[in-house]
């Protein structure tokens, strides 16, 4: 700033006397730029230059780093391995030979599901011919890459039919075009030539199924529970069938059932047949008083503790026999409620005793067979869960209408004592 304003200053003392100074000074500092610029261009590329070089170093220095690292930890690794004690190494050698062991009985199980011959060594191994291996590995590259075979099927209608078979994977597809079906097989566990699964292919599918067989395209239908959709179908049973799998127990929990909605059932057709109570008794009485007497606007209960009043004058004799009428009513509308009430007590306990039962035939039957056939010890777990499902299914409407009804008798049975005592010191004459 001093610098500038120093040379207009000049300027101004020479009267701008010339005109070539200053554009020669504009000049000059165009050239200053421009080298500098030049300058800093040459100066960035060579620290450009110099960082990939040390870059590249860098990465070398961390690849020779990483390595050692790796190499110092294989040593400390055989320096481990060397400080290990006897007890360790035993323990690792036998975890070895567990494996080995393990590995071997695959193999062996394996070759026994594929009917192979195999020998065993006097060290327990399994000697296998090479030639196996070379058909096993031709008879998975041949599954990678199926074709159809012609085989014997069981048709829908029952009969024994020569159908073209494809195997994918776990999926078998067939098609005859004779019968022009076809669609997906099954095999049962106890017959010997797969059948055709009724009811899934339709006459579409079964084109499609022809397309693949001629052209080697089409879009087939295929289960993918590979089978256990058609079980679950065929397993579907009926409320009956369901109930008797509860076995013997389950008797007696429909029993109590049937009884608490039979019960249930009246004592809700009573209370509701009931009168209604009235909020203004003693009003509705002071207004049908006569010269003649009191007329009785009330049914039921009501009508009858007024015929009581009527009869009895005010005395300690009426309130007895107000008392004696509330207490037989009252059993009368509280009769039965107990029947609903001990149902829904007593079904959860046979449930129970069920549960207990079917689970002492289930480990009789693991005690007996084993516990290989799932089958046999199903029908004891069915036993328990059926009896449980039963005594539930019995016990909580029971106690929701047990608590409805009872509550619905008190409330009735309350009203009417409250207007008991308002008439018991009534003069009704």
């Amino acid at each position: 700033m001093i610098t500038r304003l120093t040379i207009l200053l000049l300027l101004l003392i020479t009267g701008f006397s010339s005109t070539a100074a200053p554009i020669s000074v504009s000049q000059e500092l165009v050239n200053r730029i421009t080298e500098s610029q030049k300058s800093l261009q040459a100066l960035e590329s060579k620290i450009n230059e110099e960082t990939l070089k040390y870059q590249v170093q860098l990465n070398k220095e961390l690849a020779a780093v990483k390595a050692l690292r790796e190499q110092a930890t294989t040593i400390q690794r055989t320096a481990d391995e060397q400080l290990m004690s006897i007890e360790q190494l035993s323990d690792r050698i036998n975890k070895w030979r567990e494996q080995d062991n393990y590995q071997k009985l695959l193999l062996q199980t394996y070759l026994e599901q594929q009917n192979i011959a195999f020998e065993h060594t006097g060290t327990s191994d399994v000697t296998v011919n090479p030639e196996i291996f070379r058909r096993l590995r031709n008879e998975l590259i041949d599954d990678l890459a199926p074709s159809w075979q012609q085989t014997d099927v069981i048709s829908t209608n029952g009969e024994i039919k020569p159908f073209n078979v494809l195997n994918i994977g776990p999926i078998q597809l067939a098609y005859n075009s004779q019968l022009q079906s076809g669609g997906l097989l099954e095999n049962p566990v106890n017959q010997t030539l797969p059948n055709l699964v009724k009811g899934v292919s339709q006459n579409a599918q079964a084109v499609q199924l022809l397309q693949l067989n001629q052209t080697g395209i089409g879009s087939v239908t295929f289960d993918p529970t590979l089978g256990n959709a058609t079980k679950l179908q065929n397993n579907q049973q009926g409320i009956v069938s369901h109930i008797k799998k509860g076995g013997v127990w389950a008797l007696p929990i429909l029993f109590f059932g049937l009884l608490a909605f039979i019960a249930a059932l009246l004592k809700s057709i009573q209370l509701m047949r009931l009168p209604r109570i009235s909020k203004d008794f003693i009003e509705q009485l002071n207004a049908k008083k006569t010269s003649f007497g009191v007329q009785i606007p009330f049914d039921g209960a009501e009508k009858k503790l007024v015929q009581i009043a009527l009869d009895t004058p005010v005395s300690e004799q009426r309130d007895d026999q107000i008392v004696s009428y509330l207490m037989q009513h009252q059993h009368k509308v509280e009769n039965y409620l107990g029947v609903v009430a001990t149902t829904a007590a007593i079904a959860p306990l046979l449930g129970l005793l069920g549960t207990v039962s079917g689970m002492i035939n289930t480990f009789m039957m693991m005690n007996t067979f084993g516990t290989g056939d799932a089958a046999t010890v199903s029908g004891g777990i069915s036993e328990a869960l059926v009896t449980t499902e039963l005594g539930l299914i019995v016990a909580i409407p029971s106690l929701i209408i047990s608590a409805l009804l009872s509550r619905k008798a008190k409330s009735y049975n309350a009203k009417l004592e409250a207007n008991a005592i308002q008439i018991s010191k009534f003069a009704m004459h």
